[in-house]
């Protein structure tokens, strides 16, 4: 009997390598451990159209955390099973500053993401992502919309200012996140990766002790303490590292399916 029943992954930097592609090992290993009935899910920042090709390819059939915890998603019947948005307050400000700061912004709203202007900083986003960005005239059309998340695209020399200015405002509520070297993500209050799977640990009716995840960001930290089995990627931030229970090779090296290995051989 398998130690850890469920498995989840963060995508970019854990699961996928360099290109951004699944490795035959990887992959192997993932067909092995639901063989041996376990099950894998993912916890990313990613939206749904970016997510469910990797979710297809694995051949999976459960629900997934997508949005860094503010939706829990089942591609499979098309239903959110738990959704947050960010306040119109969150909103407002975040609109507010975007002229004081040299970011491009994406927002997220059922399903889909919207940017005011394709520039390099975009492009390479949406083909990282393999998503395409609705453009959009004015944040008029943002401010009619339920948001899920805003990204900020930019020079992280910024982000503390930014940060700063935005929680001046009494009124706001939003979590901020650095979730890549250039990416500064506005989410709903109390919304992480660790959040949505104590929901997802509750939905599928399984002992959090029973579940192992994987990351290798800031964004995975509450994920990573709240697991049975905390693993950060050998690419991890050293934070995450001193966190985890135990450090993986790093995502171009195998990582999450040696690891697999491991649990299945009961060495873990």
């Amino acid at each position: 009997m398998l130690e850890y029943t469920l498995v989840i992954c963060d995508i970019d930097g854990t699961l996928v390598d360099a290109e951004k592609k699944i490795s035959p090992f990887n992959k192997k290993m993932i067909k092995e451990f639901c063989r041996c009935g376990g099950r894998i899910s993912f916890a990313t920042g990613r939206i749904e159209k970016s997510a469910i090709p990797y979710y297809e390819e694995l051949e999976m059939h459960i629900p997934i955390i997508l949005y860094n915890g503010a939706r829990i998603y089942h591609p499979d019947t098309k239903t959110a099973i738990y959704d947050s948005f960010l306040t119109t307050c969150d909103v407002d400000r975040a609109i507010d500053l975007l002229p004081q700061f040299p970011f491009d912004y994406v927002f997220y709203s059922n399903g889909e993401a919207y940017t005011l202007k394709r520039s390099d900083n975009v492009r390479r986003y949406e083909e990282g992502d393999r998503i395409t960005c609705a453009l959009i005239d004015s944040v008029d059309v943002i401010k009619e919309r339920e948001i899920t998340k805003i990204l900020m695209i930019g020079d992280n020399s910024s982000f503390k200012e930014f940060r700063d200015l935005f929680s001046d405002d009494a009124a706001t509520s939003a979590r901020l996140v650095q979730s890549e070297l250039t990416f500064l993500e506005i989410l709903p209050s109390a919304v992480s990766k660790g959040s949505s799977l104590l929901h997802l640990a509750d939905y599928l009716g399984i002992d959090m002790k029973r579940i192992a995840c994987f990351g290798d960001g800031l964004n995975d930290m509450e994920m990573i303490r709240n697991a049975g089995l905390g693993v950060a990627m050998g690419n991890a931030r050293q934070e995450l590292k001193d966190a985890a229970d135990i450090v993986a090779p790093s995502n171009t090296e195998d990582g999450v399916g040696k690891i697999l290995a491991a649990i299945m051989e009961k060495k873990i």
